[in-house]
């Protein structure tokens, strides 16, 4: 393969090779459509030979992952599949099509705005994903093109440089077998493997099977959804590369909406927007940037003395340092480090103050990740049990997930690694020392991960789970695995198995992505937002994601360096405080913690999503139902993600076939609130989530594909979902049974996560238990790991309290805590929630996604369905969905 310095393709040369050697797809001339089909089509071409409705056609608006991914997973099913799918085939008349619209140019297909090209050098966040063979392809691809990238990264981004080689190296990886557990790549290159991927599978795809097609339209904005005719719905193109040209109606049986993250310039003031540099983080184009406001000086480097405003502390903020290296020489390759690089002796002469970051709110920043497993691994046993979880989720809307639940999961970081409930989350702090305390935690963390180098067996199994034992480390094994909808378990696996055989209807297939997805549907729905609000529930989602989403170790820790350096710096402040004065080209900025103001040369900041900056989601106003009446752009979405129709006749069924996996699912704030509202996919910009969903996609595509085949295309749409009410039905009785036992752990949760909160305001009151500084660990272990514990330290805690003087109660700073919580317990615990199981109904709806089972049950039926069809005499063969019993 050519080298990847004279090439755009990353993609490891034997790895289509491989997907056919799995599938044994090798096709015969026979078997290959007479003459080559082309992927890229433009828009007018395709306009003038689009499929006509007896075709099964899905457009897909948006092509990057989760569109691609979707794409991907329907050929790879059909190339495992393969004699299936030549035999629908046979019949002469069926094509099966899929058209991929996309605004921007073909090179950003598969990648979006997070993995194009313009994305320079920015380190990818999360590891590869077990789908699709991800894990195997970029262990090739590291493999095959090492020194390409690492002579590439050493001079553009030496943190990925780092991170490439480490993966090469024990404890998690060797020369032959790079490990694939941890981020290594940039986002630009590892976009380039994804659409290298998609179009090498499109091909061999086009090659196997005669009557498929797919096409891909770039440069072409899809502005107008019409759904009028709800079995045909509609969209208006434009094409971007002539302004002014007509917009063309395309026509298709399913829209699926992969929008993304339509992203804004976060900066209103058009004299501000002026100095700020608000475009995806590529070091060619803020050096140009730079060197258009006279920043750069004879060597081309960002001029001794200048001052750069930097927006945000989360992830988006080592993109832009990143990007600021190109133009500032911060860092070099070092092998000595343990971070594989340092920062350079120029720049830290050269640039002591240049760099302030501005966010918000003060004390907060993003996390270094300490782990990527959702395995808890931490000295001591968590609090809180998978079946304690799942009765606060089933419980009313959820809301006690967050409530309570919460509790257990901070409580038992803080039981583990000996502190408070407020120490876990560092409540406090200012951002500067909040910073500080991250790097040390890091230290720590890459002192164990080196020693385990050194190690061998179990020696270096134990150093490696050492490793975890930070703050930020427990944080996420805690809070992941709660979102995850399973808790913290030393065993993952087993955890999900046994709670799939306790709740094999309201928890089978869901634990992962649909839970995660379903708990805060559970508490934003309309009825909740505008009744009792959500904005509790929100703020502590906040802070478990800050620790879930992270940051790579190594990544983070350049900002720690940089400010230890001198070179960065922080201030608290809106970015609606910058102003540009009339004839000046610097901004003013006085940060709120600042004595004066001061000028800054320009502002370096990651564009902001924006949901209505998407005129496709836009136009559905009107024509589908809401989420809530004070938003009718934001759509209610049923199973399957699909809309529902405003006006539909008596009896008809309301949904049609148009899908939405944008960013609407990231919800919206009601307005005149301080809630939420329709927050049933917050992961839109998760590519791992992206093909979580996709077999399912696929299945329930083929499906309909299967019915088309056999010539039943007259209602394929609704016959399919008629499936999906069937299979993915429970019946009343069977809920109550399964839901009720649930009533026990419910009250356990409850009464441990009210004993932490006494523990917790005991040692608030009574600052001295602090003097033993394990005093929460101490009584958290011993009386919240049982139902039975809290009521029976409330039981002692009270004869101790009528007796002090006998157990030295006043004396004792751990005993005075215990009493205290007790005593509180006590008067707090009959005015604790009582299990209140939701509304079946209500329930099932959290979740816009159904089980993997589901969706393979729907499969299988529809195609007996269709192969009974097709054994039918033809004399006596029944029109379309006859077939179909309705009662079914």
């Amino acid at each position: 393969m050519t080298s990847i310095a004279n090439t755009p393709g990353l993609h490891p040369a034997q790895s289509i090779e491989s997907i056919q050697s799995d599938f044994t797809t090798a096709t015969t001339s026979s078997d290959a459509t007479v003459g080559s089909k082309k992927l890229h089509v433009s828009l007018e071409e395709f306009a003038a030979r689009q499929p006509n409705s007896q075709v099964n056609h899905r457009i897909i608006v948006g092509a990057g992952p989760r569109g691609t991914a979707q794409v991907c997973e329907d050929l790879l099913f059909m190339l495992e599949h393969k004699k299936d799918f030549l035999k629908l085939g046979q019949n002469k008349d069926y094509r099966m099509e899929t058209t991929l619209i996309e605004r921007k140019p073909k090179d950003w297909v598969a990648r979006g705005n997070g993995w194009g090209p313009d994305q320079g050098v920015g380190t990818v966040n999360t590891s590869p994903e077990k789908a699709q063979k991800h894990k195997e392809r970029l262990s090739a691809l590291y493999k095959e093109f090492r020194a390409e990238l690492g002579s590439k990264y050493a001079e553009k981004n030496p943190i990925a440089h780092a991170a490439l080689e480490t993966a090469f190296k024990a404890p998690e990886g060797t020369a032959d077998a790079p490990t694939t557990g941890r981020a290594a790549l940039t986002r630009a290159d590892q976009g380039q493997e994804e659409l290298d991927h998609f179009t090498d599978l499109c091909k061999l795809a086009h090659e196997t099977f005669p009557f498929l097609k797919i096409n891909v339209i770039t440069e072409a904005s899809v502005d107008k959804i019409d759904i009028s005719d709800a079995a045909n719905p509609k969209v208006l193109v434009r094409n971007v590369k002539q302004p002014g040209s007509s917009a063309v109606e395309l026509s298709a049986r399913g829209l699926v909406l992969n929008t993304g993250t339509t992203v804004k310039n976060p900066i209103s003031d058009t004299e501000v927007q002026k100095l700020t540099f608000a475009k995806p983080m590529n070091q060619e184009d803020l050096n140009e940037f730079l060197d258009a406001k006279g920043l750069l000086d004879a060597e081309g480097e960002l001029k001794q003395g200048a001052k750069v405003l930097v927006g945000g502390t989360g992830l988006s903020l080592y993109d832009q340092l990143i990007a600021l290296h190109g133009s500032m020489k911060l860092m070099e390759v070092d092998e000595q480090s343990p971070f594989g690089y340092k920062l350079t002796d120029a720049a830290k002469a050269k640039y002591q103050g240049a760099l302030t970051v501005v966010s918000f709110t003060g004390g907060k920043w993003i996390s270094p990740r300490h782990t990527n497993s959702a395995e808890w691994t931490q000295e001591k046993k968590p609090l809180g049990t998978a079946e304690e979880l799942h009765a606060m989720y089933l419980h009313q809307d959820g809301q006690e997930v967050y409530k309570s639940f919460a509790k257990l999961a901070i409580a038992s970081v803080a039981t583990t690694l000996r502190m408070t409930m407020d120490e876990v989350h560092q409540t406090g702090l200012t951002t500067e020392a909040l910073l500080a305390a991250q790097g040390d935690s890091t230290l720590k963390h890459m002192d164990k991960l080196t020693q385990a180098t050194r190690l061998t067996g179990p020696a270096r199994e134990q150093a490696l789970k050492e490793a975890t034992w930070t703050l930020e480390g427990a944080r996420r094994q805690a809070y992941l695995p709660m979102i995850l909808g399973y808790g913290p378990t030393e065993n993952p696996d087993e955890t999900i198995a046994r709670m799939t055989e306790l709740a094999p209807l309201t928890f089978k297939g869901r634990a992962g992505y649909l839970m995660e997805r379903a708990q805060p549907a559970g508490v934003t729905t309309s009825e909740v937002a505008r009744g009792r609000g959500n904005k509790e529930e929100m703020d502590v989602l906040t802070t478990l994601t800050n620790d879930i989403t992270a940051s790579p170790f190594r990544v983070h820790y350049f900002a720690v360096m940089l400010k230890e350096a001198g070179i960065l710096d922080y201030q608290r402040g809106s970015y609606g405080d910058f102003k540009v004065k009339p004839g000046d080209n610097q901004i003013e900025f006085k940060g709120r913690d600042m004595a004066a103001s001061a000028k800054f040369d320009v502002f370096v900041v990651s564009p902001t999503f924006d949901r209505k900056a998407e005129p496709a989601l836009q136009s559905l106003a009107g024509q589908v139902v809401p989420v809530d009446e004070s938003l009718p752009d934001l759509p209610a979405l049923t199973g399957n993600r699909l809309m529902t129709r405003v006006k539909v006749e008596a009896g008809e069924d309301a949904r049609v076939p148009v899908q939405d996996f944008g960013y609407n699912g990231a919800g919206a704030a009601l307005p005149g609130t301080r809630s939420k509202v329709g927050l049933v996919s917050y992961d839109v910009n998760n590519r791992d989530s992206a093909y979580d969903v996709s077999p399912g996609l696929t299945l329930r595509r083929m499906a309909q594909e299967h019915l088309y085949a056999a010539k039943l295309s007259g209602a394929a749409f609704e016959e399919v979902e008629r499936l999906y009410d069937k299979h993915a039905k429970v019946a009343p009785a069977a809920f109550k049974e399964e839901v009720s036992p649930f009533s026990d752990g419910f009250d356990s949760g409850e009464k441990k996560a009210a004993f932490v909160t006494a523990i917790d305001d005991a040692i608030k009151q009574d600052p001295a238990a602090l003097n033993k500084g394990d005093t929460f660990a101490v009584l958290a272990d011993l009386f919240a790991r049982s139902k039975l514990g809290p009521d029976t330290a409330g039981v002692v805690a009270k004869y101790m309290a009528d007796n002090p003087a006998k157990f030295g109660v006043e004396g004792d700073e751990r005993m005075r805590a215990f009493v205290a919580a007790g005593i509180e317990y006590n008067s707090k615990k009959d005015e604790l929630p009582k299990f209140d199981p939701a509304d079946q109904q209500k329930l099932f709806a959290r979740s816009v996604d159904y089980p993997l089972h589901v969706h393979q049950a729907v499969y299988e039926e529809a195609k007996q369905i269709a192969e009974d069809r097709r054994n039918e005499p033809k004399i006596r063969r029944r029109p379309n969905f006859d077939t179909i019993s309705r009662g079914a």
